[in-house]
């Protein structure tokens, strides 16, 4: 969470929630927002008022996933007071040091992203399953769609329905390959990751904003860590926590692992150019535009590689080359 808190008026919902509580006048600030519609407000004591109002059962899951994650021994925030109605959450503040700012401070990217990789894997050995849908075909297609929905729109160019179909029929050919059968928390990055050194073992990873999970493909997260729009994580620090990966989770098709994490590489960043332009256009949040093409570089290189021929062939027959980058 930023340390640049923002003064903001409070709404009359807050002004209650917090004097039934005994923390009226306890609100330090407003953290700047992210690319979601909750706001964050940085309390005394360690504490933080999420207000979330836009999608209810998000919440639910925000919740769920949390209880999940704290009762097997992670670190995800401590839920401490619920209001459904008014979507007011008190919870638990990890403080500032996320990665991008422990790195910052020169903390070793290799030491923070070997702990972050032991996280995830322990995730994916927890032995009781959690009640979450489906990664499915259907869901990475519609997401993948953002990026035709989105990205020719910016570019000025209109897709017939000859490509559109040939788009997703590649698509749900390539997505035949992956396996739904671990848990996704879907925003595994640098960005909502804490170093929480003064904990132990897995403990020291600070984990947020996991209201999205579902059950999906034990690839997806890794490449989430990995291939982050926000900043680029060095090749040797790729390669080392990949292998780490792998032997950590007995991983024994290892060609068919890195098939499925450049699948999902390609997919998520698709999805990001989608969901980025959205933001900007639609929702007037212009900053998100300066990731675009990041996440595009990041599409194309994965387009390239094995598996993903049919994706690569459709992009060099409907994306002009002059176009590729805005």
């Amino acid at each position: 969470m930023s340390n640049s808190l923002i003064n903001i008026k409070i709404n009359k919902n807050i002004e209650i929630f917090l004097n039934n509580n005994q923390l009226s006048n306890n609100i330090l600030g407003c953290i700047p927002q992210d690319a979601s519609s909750r706001r964050y407000y940085r309390l005394n004591n360690n504490l933080l008022l999420m207000e979330s109002t836009a999608i209810e059962n998000r919440n639910y899951e925000f919740i769920k996933v949390s209880k999940y994650l704290k009762n097997n021994g992670l670190s995800a925030p401590e839920i401490i007071k619920i209001d459904h109605k008014k979507g007011l959450y008190l919870i638990e503040d990890f403080g500032d040091l996320t990665f991008n700012k422990a790195l910052k401070k020169g903390i070793s990217e290799k030491l923070l992203y070997s702990n972050a990789i032991r996280c995830l894997s322990y995730i994916h050995k927890i032995k009781h399953s959690i009640d979450l849908p489906r990664y499915d075909q259907n869901y990475l297609l519609k997401e993948v769609n953002l990026f035709t929905e989105w990205y020719f729109k910016e570019i000025n160019i209109t897709l017939n329905d000859e490509s559109k179909k040939a788009w997703g029929e590649s698509w749900i050919k390539i997505f035949k390959e992956l396996k739904n059968n671990k848990l996704v928390l879907r925003d595994f990055h640098a960005d909502n990751l804490f170093w929480l050194p003064t904990r132990a073992n897995v403990k020291k990873i600070g984990i947020i904003d996991f209201q999205d999970a579902l059950i999906g493909d034990e690839a997806y997260d890794i490449s989430s860590l990995l291939e982050d729009v926000r900043r680029n994580v060095s090749k040797q620090t790729k390669e080392v926590v990949i292998q780490e990966f792998i032997k950590l989770n007995k991983i024994k098709n290892v060609n068919q692992f890195i098939k499925n994490y450049n699948i999902l590489t390609a997919q998520r960043n698709a999805k990001i150019v989608g969901i980025f332009i959205r933001l900007a256009r639609r929702d007037k949040k212009i900053k998100y535009l300066k990731f675009v093409n990041q996440a595009m570089k990041i599409f194309l290189t994965s387009a390239r590689k094995g598996g993903l021929e049919e994706i690569n062939n459709w992009i060099e027959m409907y994306i002009p080359k002059d176009k590729i980058y805005l």
